[in-house]
C-alpha cells in the first residue's frame, strides 16, 4: 500500500507539472478522479485524472495513455471557455468537438504530441462501448461521438439512424472547420449544437425502448421521462448499495439495478447486497421487485 500510494504522488507530481506546462497557468491543481473519467473545472482550475491502473496495456502503455489525458485537460483548461456535463446530449456533442477543437489547436504548438495521440485513439477506441449494448437516443449520441472522432462505428444501427449520425457528423466537421478557419471558441461551438441536435433528434425513439444508464443522486431529478433509469451499484467508480437503495426509496421512476461486472475488479455480491439494504431501510416489497426484476425483464424483452 505504502509503495502504491508513492507511485500515485510521484504521477500527481508529474501530472502537476505537466498541466500547469501546457496550459500555461501555474496555479493549476492535479488530483485522481473517484469515478472512471477525467474532469477539468475551469473556474477551480482543477484536473481530476482517472487512476493509472484504469487504463489498457502494460505499466509503460498505460503511462503513455494516462500522459495523454494530461495533455488533454490542460488544452482545454488552455483553450475551452466551458465544459458542459456528459449526461445529456446537448454537452456530450459540445464536449466531443471541443475535443477535437483543441487537439487540432494544440498540436500546432505541441507537435511532439501527434504520434501520442495516434497511440492513444487506439485505446480510446477500444474503450467505447458497442452500441448494440446501448439504448434509445443514447445509442445515436454514441454512434455520433464514435464517427465523429474515429470515423467508424462499434456494432451497428438501422440505417435511417445511420443516415442521420452521417449528416449530423458531416455538419459537426464543417462547424469545427470554420471555428478553426476564423479561430472562433467554444461560445460560437456552443451555438451551433441545436442544429446539430435537431438532426439528430428526428430520429424518434420510444420513451419505452430508452434507459439512461449510470444515473446517481445528483443525476437522478433530470429525468422527466418515462424511460428506464440504469443504477450501476459498483464503488468506488459507481454508486454505492446505500446510495442505490436511498435513490429506489425516493423516487416513482423505472429503476434497473446493475453490477457492471467485467473485467475489472468488482464486487459480486453488490446487487444482493443492495437488496437486503432496501429491506431493511423498508423500500416497498414491488420497487424491490421492479429494480431487481421486473424492469428489467421489461425493457430487454426477455
Amino acid at each position: 500500500m505504502h509503495s502504491l500510494q508513492l507511485q500515485n504522488d510521484t504521477l500527481i507530481d508529474i501530472a502537476t507539472f505537466l498541466a500547469r506546462r501546457w496550459s500555461g497557468k501555474e496555479n493549476v491543481i492535479v488530483g485522481f478522479s473517484k469515478i472512471r473519467q477525467n474532469e477539468t473545472r475551469l473556474k477551480e482550475k482543477k484536473v481530476l485524472l482517472m487512476p493509472n491502473e484504469h487504463y489498457y496495456g502494460n505499466d509503460f502503455q498505460k503511462y503513455r495513455q494516462f500522459r495523454v489525458s494530461i495533455w488533454y485537460e490542460a488544452m482545454r483548461l488552455k483553450h475551452c471557455e466551458k465544459i458542459l456535463s456528459n449526461d445529456h446530449a446537448y454537452g456530450f456533442i459540445l464536449n466531443a468537438i471541443e475535443t477535437r477543437r483543441i487537439e487540432l489547436v494544440g498540436i500546432k504548438v505541441w507537435k511532439g504530441m501527434v504520434e501520442e495521440l495516434i497511440f492513444n485513439y487506439t485505446n480510446m477506441w477500444l474503450s467505447r462501448a458497442n452500441l448494440g449494448s446501448i439504448f434509445g437516443k443514447a445509442r445515436t449520441v454514441e454512434a455520433f461521438y464514435q464517427y465523429f472522432l474515429f470515423g467508424d462505428i462499434k456494432g451497428e444501427i438501422q440505417p435511417s439512424q445511420f443516415n442521420k449520425v452521417t449528416k449530423a457528423v458531416e455538419l459537426a466537421k464543417h462547424i469545427l472547420g470554420e471555428s478553426m478557419e476564423k479561430d472562433h471558441g467554444t461560445s460560437w461551438i456552443e451555438s451551433k449544437i441545436p442544429e446539430i441536435l435537431k438532426i439528430l433528434d428526428e430520429v424518434k425513439i420510444k420513451d419505452d425502448l430508452v434507459m439512461i444508464d449510470h444515473i446517481n443522486k445528483e443525476t437522478v431529478d433530470l429525468i422527466d421521462r418515462d424511460v428506464y433509469v440504469g443504477l450501476t451499484v459498483q464503488p468506488p467508480l459507481k454508486i454505492s448499495h446505500e446510495e442505490a437503495a436511498e435513490i429506489i426509496k425516493n423516487y416513482d421512476k423505472k429503476f434497473i439495478l446493475s453490477s457492471d461486472l467485467g473485467s475489472l475488479k468488482a464486487d459480486i455480491y453488490a446487487l444482493p447486497r443492495t437488496k437486503l439494504y432496501m429491506k431493511k431501510i423498508g423500500v416497498d416489497e414491488d420497487k424491490i421487485i421492479a429494480s431487481t426484476y421486473k424492469n428489467a425483464k421489461e425493457f430487454y424483452r426477455l
